[in-house]
Order: structure tokens, then C-alpha cells, then sequence
């Protein structure tokens, strides 16, 4: 049992202070079966629901631009899922923080074509949650929403329920995390989001989430302890690194590290490419670099020059690197490897993907939720409420919003 599993399965007494994120990191795997149970239940309702919206079936005249909306970590739902809806429902798609269109309400429509807005809120009571809604609604009266959350009870939903242009869709109550820092919420909103690309093909999606369980539930039990020692680095930095839709869940990841440590450790986060156009400064002696390699061997290549130039520049204080397999060729530029199929090696050739790209945005978290679990820890705050001052809240407060 990893030192996580051991917090988890504690009384709430025992681990004062860091039992609410443990057991809402532990409890992923469990989880997310029961999104895909929503998404199944109600199948042919939201099916219908996206048709008539112009965000399903053959594209035509009538397709729909669809935004993906949210503040902080649901902001990064969308930049994690968008790919994956582009590819799958073929049509336009963008993510657009709600703190843009509580400011700019109007400026990401194209006139004249239908639009759907697909909103993430874990309580749904945040100020631009519920700005950003209302402003929407009178911005763009005929625009079909998708409301995704946590919070059956949170203003949000409440107001999405009674509006006939809007689907609710809200996930187990267990998502709804207790805990400051969003981690099962964040994934199970994900999935959800990227579920909504799969609904013809749910019993393939529920075949591929197994893996997603039990990659999981084994970097939990089996390498949590390495991340957590991994942590326990003497670093004040961290630069996040990703591709398309892992460029996004490493934005999360990013998150959770600044958030866990109250802004002690700062952070940054990029695409392997786009960190050498002036990001790649950041990367001194004090700075740990989380890498999110692809199982894309193309896209690896690219990843992995780019480890082995910081390796050769002397960049960096420590490399942890995501992979899907194992891979031997990583050993000269990476020291600690976090592989989601343990025994499954790539030899130096191609071998399939195991985890679907698009799916990882569930697994990768996992693994900079620890890092940022211990890391809070081995500078002694309480992960649960790293903020004790108030600087940051589980909901966001102080929010003036101007009509």
C-alpha cells in the first residue's frame, strides 16, 4: 500500500489536513465507470440533444461552433477534451475561459451560425460561473448549452434545468470534491466531456476506460511512493511539458502543483516545442521538468530531443516523465519514469498505443496530483487547505461582476 493509499484509508481524525485529497485522488478508478453509466443512461437524450444543436451527424450548412467554457481547472477540461471533439463530432472547436466572456461576452461568436456552449463547474456557484451563463444568454439568446458539473444543488445547475435550451448533466455526488484543489472533479468532467464524442461508440469507450482504471489505480498503489520521493527534491520550480490535448492536462497539472504549495513552488507550463521559443529560461538548477510524452512515435521524437537538449545544457534539477510503456532509450535524459503499462516495453519500435491519446488526460493527472500531494506535504502544508490565509478558496469569492 503507497503512502497515498495508507492516507486514504484512514479516519478523517487521523489525517487532518490531507485526507480529502487523498481519497478523492484514490477514489479516480471507481469513479469514472460511473460517468460512463450517465453517459449510457442517458445516450439517446443527449444524442438528440447535440443534433438538434447542429453538434452531431453529417456536417452541413447547420453545424454548430461549439466552446468549451470554465475558470482555472475547468478552463483546462476544455483545452484537454477539444481535440478529441474535433476529431470526433467534426466541427469547429474552442475553449474560452468564462473570465473571457464575463469581459467579452460578444467577441467569441461568429454571426449567423449556431453555437454551442458546453459549460464545466464543479460547484457551479463561482461568480464568472454563473456570469458567464447569464451574460451568454442574453449575448447569444438562441445558443444550446451543456451544462457538466459536480454540484446538483449549485446555483448553475439549478438555472440550467429550468432553460429549455440547456442539457444538465451532473455527475456523481461523490466528484463534487471536499478538498480546495479540483481532482476527482477535474477528470470525471473530462471524461464526461470527451464521452460526449463517443456516444455511438460507449461500449468501446468503456473497453478503453478499464485500462484507464487500472493504469490508475496500479501508478497509485505501485508508484506513488516514487513519486512522492521524487518530491521530496530540493526544487522551487517546475516547467510542465505536453502535446495538442497533453499540452492542456499538463496546464492542470501545472495548477495543481502552484495550488498545493500555496505559490511556493512557481510553475509553468508549455508544449515541448513552443518551451524553446523563450519559456525554456525558466528551467534553472532549482527547476523540476513533468514531462507528458505521447505514444505518438513522431510526436515522441520531438519530445524526447528536447529532454536530451536539457540533459546536454545541464537545464533542470530532474526529469519525470510520463510514458505509456516502458522504454529503455529514455534512461540518458529522464530520472524518474512513471510508465502506465508496467511490462509492456517498446524495445526501440513502435507498438500500440495501449491508452488512447485522447484518454490520458485521466492517467497523467494521476501522476502530477501525487507529485503535487507530497510536494505540499514535504513543505508542511495541508494539502486539503494549503491556503489557511484565504488567498485561494474552493470557490472562488470577491468577484464583483458589472452588468
Amino acid at each position: 500500500m503507497s503512502s497515498l493509499s495508507s492516507i486514504a484509508a484512514r479516519p478523517q481524525a487521523e489525517a487532518k489536513g490531507s485526507w480529502h485529497t487523498a481519497r478523492e485522488i484514490f477514489q479516480q478508478p471507481t469513479v469514472w465507470p460511473k460517468v460512463l453509466d450517465l453517459l449510457e443512461g442517458r445516450r439517446v437524450e443527449i444524442t438528440r440533444f447535440l443534433s438538434g444543436a447542429g453538434a452531431a451527424g453529417d456536417a452541413g450548412a447547420e453545424d454548430a461552433t461549439i466552446l468549451l467554457t470554465g475558470a482555472g481547472s475547468s478552463d483546462y477540461i476544455g483545452r484537454a477534451a477539444a481535440p478529441s471533439l474535433r476529431a470526433r463530432l467534426c466541427r469547429p472547436v474552442a475553449a474560452v475561459p468564462t473570465t473571457h466572456f464575463v469581459t467579452h461576452p460578444d467577441s467569441h461568436f461568429i454571426p449567423g451560425r449556431l453555437c454551442l456552449v458546453i459549460h464545466f463547474a464543479r460547484s457551479g456557484d463561482s461568480p464568472e460561473s454563473l456570469a458567464a451563463w447569464r451574460l451568454l444568454r442574453r449575448a447569444r439568446p438562441d445558443a444550446r448549452h451543456i451544462v457538466i458539473t459536480c454540484n446538483e444543488s449549485g446555483a448553475l445547475a439549478r438555472e440550467a434545468a429550468k432553460d429549455p435550451l440547456a442539457l444538465l448533466l451532473t455527475l456523481p455526488p461523490e466528484t463534487n470534491d471536499r478538498s480546495l484543489a479540483m481532482t476527482s472533479s477535474f477528470t470525471s468532467m473530462a471524461l464526461c466531456a470527451v464521452g460526449l464524442g463517443w456516444l455511438e461508440a460507449l461500449t468501446e469507450l468503456r473497453y478503453e476506460l478499464g485500462a484507464v482504471c487500472e493504469a490508475a489505480r496500479q501508478l497509485i498503489e505501485e508508484q506513488a511512493d516514487s513519486i512522492d520521493a521524487f518530491a521530496h527534491r530540493s526544487f522551487t520550480r517546475a516547467c510542465y511539458l505536453g502535446s495538442d490535448a497533453l499540452e492542456g492536462a499538463m496546464s492542470e497539472g501545472a495548477l495543481k502543483m502552484m495550488e498545493l504549495t500555496a505559490g511556493r513552488v512557481a510553475v509553468v507550463s508549455n508544449s515541448f516545442l513552443g518551451v524553446r521559443h523563450g519559456p525554456q529560461v525558466f528551467i534553472d538548477a532549482t527547476c523540476v521538468v513533468v514531462a507528458c510524452l505521447s505514444s505518438n512515435p513522431k510526436v515522441r521524437r520531438y519530445e524526447t530531443d528536447l529532454l536530451r537538449e536539457l540533459r546536454r545544457k545541464g537545464q533542470g534539477c530532474g526529469v519525470l516523465a510520463i510514458t505509456v510503456h516502458g522504454d529503455p532509450g529514455l534512461s540518458d535524459c529522464v530520472d524518474l519514469p512513471v510508465v502506465l503499462l508496467p511490462g509492456e516495453t517498446t524495445g526501440g519500435t513502435a507498438v500500440p498505443a495501449g491508452i488512447p491519446e485522447e484518454l490520458r488526460v485521466l492517467t497523467d493527472i494521476v501522476a502530477c496530483q501525487v507529485l503535487a500531494f507530497g510536494r505540499s506535504r514535504a513543505l508542511g502544508f495541508a494539502p486539503d487547505n494549503p491556503s489557511p490565509a484565504g488567498v485561494i478558496s474552493r470557490v472562488v469569492q470577491g468577484v464583483t461582476i458589472y452588468d
